[in-house]
């Protein structure tokens, strides 16, 4: 849909609303901004829905009261991704799925030389219009729910677990946009999936174009892992021992074959490293190993966290956006001493886990740190909270970052002592 000539109207002013206010305002489009923390919601909803075309943020849910009435009226929704995404001039890589989206975008980036980085992480997409060159975005759920036109050149999809289930209502809603990153390409297009991935099959049968696969385990994937190394049509590549995890293995193969499927030949895996606050090493006190995964924001991430260690005490908890953790206890019981639960989900992690491991609660990040490290006869403590940050930090990054400091804090009254 052409927007020229178009009153747009833009549904949240975060950054996402900000970047495409910019945009429309480059191409002299006009638009009506509502932002629910400002104005009478009555008058919000009668003059969005006197718009052309609704954008909203990929934060708001489809049953948000304001968008559903949009959604029974005929007035279209069109996310902010797909209309900056047609302003960009170049091939375009789309990453999406539970885990793995943001490390996979970065490392993706990197090994595609002059690239553009965007989306749910990075730039929002309308910062990038009328740039050229190739374009990685990372996708939410949220913002592929409303896509009509959007058309990656590379479509990857990491894995897929229930997430999410507080904005989607339903794992199939949020399962069924998952794989709509794949409905509008053809057979010029490439699709990468996880052949280990419980819903690979679903994916696979969505999948357009030509399909390529990664495994941990098979070698008649496209690209796979055995003995320290990648193989596939691209070669033979030495992982790096600081990227030696399995979550990390992953992400390298899948960007590994984006940027293989876009011309690369050369791959210079030595200079990635992973981001922060995914099963990074933050400190040791006295003989006590601090982990941060603050970006396990739902109990699949955490699993894999988890699968990195022999024994651990773990802190974790949040909000849980309406999942369970039940697919935990069997690696928790292997392999966690003590749980030090906190936030929102507290109540949750203990009736989970109680009758197998003990649960501490805890009031908050700087108490966590304290008593997980207590607990520990050596043991590392790692940080994956299962959940999202929202009940007591303004994000995963503001939680890493007082998690640290808890640490700090922890190191200093333990070393003037």
């Amino acid at each position: 849909m052409k927007l020229e000539g178009k009153y747009l109207g833009i549904l949240g002013f975060g950054r996402t609303g900000r970047a495409l206010k910019g945009l429309a305002d480059r191409l002299g489009i006009k638009t009506f901004v509502s932002d629910l923390k400002e104005g009478d919601e009555r008058e919000n909803t009668h003059r969005i829905l006197m718009c052309d075309v609704v954008s909203p943020s990929p934060g708001i849910p489809p049953h948000n009261r304001i968008l559903s009435r949009v959604e029974r009226s005929e007035v279209p929704i069109i996310p902010e991704i797909e209309i900056g995404w047609k302003f960009l001039r170049g091939k375009t890589v789309a990453i999406t799925g539970t885990n793995g989206k943001s490390t996979t975008a970065y490392f993706t980036h990197r090994l595609i030389k002059g690239s553009h980085i965007g989306g749910n992480w990075g730039n929002p997409v309308s910062e990038l219009a009328f740039k050229e060159g190739t374009f990685v975005l990372e996708i939410s759920s949220f913002q592929l729910h409303y896509i009509r036109e959007f058309k990656p050149d590379v479509a990857v999809i990491t894995n897929i677990s229930p997430d999410h289930l507080d904005w989607h209502l339903s794992f199939e809603n949020y399962l069924r946009d998952k794989l709509k990153i794949f409905q509008n390409m053809d057979e010029k297009g490439v699709s990468i999936l996880n052949l280990d991935d419980e819903n690979f099959e679903v994916c696979r049968a969505y999948a357009r174009g030509k399909i390529l696969k990664v495994s941990m385990f098979s070698k008649g994937a496209d690209a796979y892992y055995e003995n320290g190394y990648i193989y596939g049509d691209f070669g033979k590549l030495k992982v790096p021992n600081h990227l030696l995890d399995p979550t990390t293995i992953y992400n390298l193969m899948f960007a590994v074959l984006s940027a293989f499927s876009l011309g690369v030949r050369e791959f210079d895996l030595e200079s990635l490293k992973k981001l922060k606050g995914r099963v990074e090493f933050v400190d040791r006190v006295n003989n006590v190993e601090f982990y941060d995964d603050s970006k396990g924001t739902n109990p699949h991430a955490t699993l894999y966290a988890l699968r990195g260690f022999d024994r651990v005490i773990l802190i974790m908890g949040g909000d849980n956006k309406g999942l369970t953790f039940e697919s935990l206890r069997d690696e928790v019981r292997k392999r966690v001493k003590r749980i030090i639960a906190m936030g929102k989900s507290a109540k949750l992690i203990y009736d989970t886990f109680s009758d197998i491991v003990e649960v501490v609660v805890a009031k908050d990040m700087f108490d966590a740190v304290f008593k997980a490290y207590e607990a520990s006869d050596g043991e590392p403590v790692l940080l994956s909270p299962a959940c999202a940050s929202f009940d007591m930090f303004r994000d995963y990054v503001h939680r890493s970052e007082v998690f640290r400091m808890a640490i700090r804090k922890l190191k200093e009254s333990k070393t003037s002592l």
